[in-house]
This record gives structure tokens, C-alpha cells and sequence, in this order.
């Protein structure tokens, strides 16, 4: 697809021979998965003699929000939108999000799109709040055997093969988070 500003007396850029002359085509792209979007009805500028398409910076943004709906793509407004409900910057949310320092920037901008996992993911955390909080806190460190309360296991009840061993109580951390490690050395007979 070719971006280029078009008239009538335009001579195509590709074969040289003939001109530019204004149609409507049922225009169709093909994606990078191999999947195919049809526009219908597109305003462009066809060679009168290879049959090369030129589109204007119209057809190519109404071709580009029609790929952007067929695909379930965020448009660049959804996604600042999305960002300010959360209250946060381009740098901010690019971070939270474990994203390059720039990268929801790009997207805003409509240099880049996410992914679609990613804008499934996007409206997700713009539908429930909560979730973004939790991200933006990390809210799994608080869960997590590192940072959290170091639990005590029973190795009889873990490890109910070991009966007749001495009762013994552990924490994770004397066993470096292997209940088996623990036991060398550790559970006599």
C-alpha cells in the first residue's frame, strides 16, 4: 500500500506509463497472520495502465481503523483513556505494566499497537480498578513465600511415608524452600 498525495494528472510512480485516476475498489489487506480485511467502497487512485493503488492520508487512516476494529485493536485514544481512568503517566504505566520506558507512548501515539493479548489484558485493568492497584503495588510480594510469613510444616503431615521418623518442625528457610533437604541429616530414626 502506497501513502502518496494523488490528482488526475498524477503519472504512476510504479510503471511510469500511466496515470493515477480516481476509483472506489473493495480495497483488501492482508495481515501478518495471513488473515484478510476487506474496506469497501475505498476512494483511491488506480494506474490506468498496471492497475497500482495509491491511497490518500485518508483512505489509508479509514484502511487502518478498519484492520483496528476487525482485529479488536485499542485505538490510540482507548488507550490514553485507559491510562488517565488509571491516573498515571506514559513512563508510569509503561512500568507498572513491566513494558520498555516508552513503549505505551508509542502506543498512544500510533507508532505501535499492543498485541491482542495485550488489549485484552488493558481492558481487563480498565475494567476492574482493583487489579490495576494490585499491579501497580505489586500486590504478589505480599503473597509470596520471599516476603510473606515463613510457614511451618509438619514433615509427618507433608511427608506421611515417614512414619516411626522423630517429629520435627521446620521453617523453609533452614531448608533453603526443600522440605527434602530438611530431612537429610535432620529426621533420625
Amino acid at each position: 500500500m502506497r501513502k502518496i498525495t494523488t490528482n488526475t494528472d498524477t503519472l504512476c510512480p510504479v510503471c511510469g506509463e500511466g496515470q493515477l485516476r480516481p476509483q472506489r475498489i473493495d480495497y483488501t489487506v492482508k495481515l501478518k497472520d495471513g488473515s484478510e480485511v476487506t474496506v469497501p467502497d475505498l476512494p483511491v487512485d488506480q494506474c490506468d495502465h498496471c492497475g497500482e493503488v495509491a491511497l490518500s492520508p485518508e483512505a489509508a487512516d479509514k484502511v487502518d481503523a478498519t484492520i483496528a476494529k476487525q482485529t479488536e485493536q485499542l485505538t490510540p485514544r482507548e488507550l490514553e483513556r485507559i491510562r488517565e481512568d488509571c491516573g498515571v503517566d506514559q513512563t508510569a504505566m509503561s512500568e507498572i505494566l513491566g513494558l520498555g520506558g516508552k513503549t505505551y507512548h508509542r502506543w498512544e501515539k500510533g507508532n505501535q499497537v499492543p498485541s491482542r493479548s495485550m488489549g485484552y489484558y488493558l481492558r481487563l485493568l480498565a475494567e476492574y480498578p482493583e487489579t490495576f492497584a494490585w499491579l501497580r503495588n505489586r500486590g504478589w510480594r505480599t503473597k509470596n513465600r520471599v516476603s510473606g510469613p515463613t510457614p511451618i510444616i509438619d514433615l509427618h503431615t507433608a511427608f506421611p511415608d515417614l512414619r516411626g521418623a522423630t517429629r520435627t518442625l521446620i521453617r523453609f528457610e533452614e531448608s533453603r524452600f526443600n522440605p527434602a533437604r530438611a530431612l537429610f541429616g535432620r529426621v533420625r530414626r
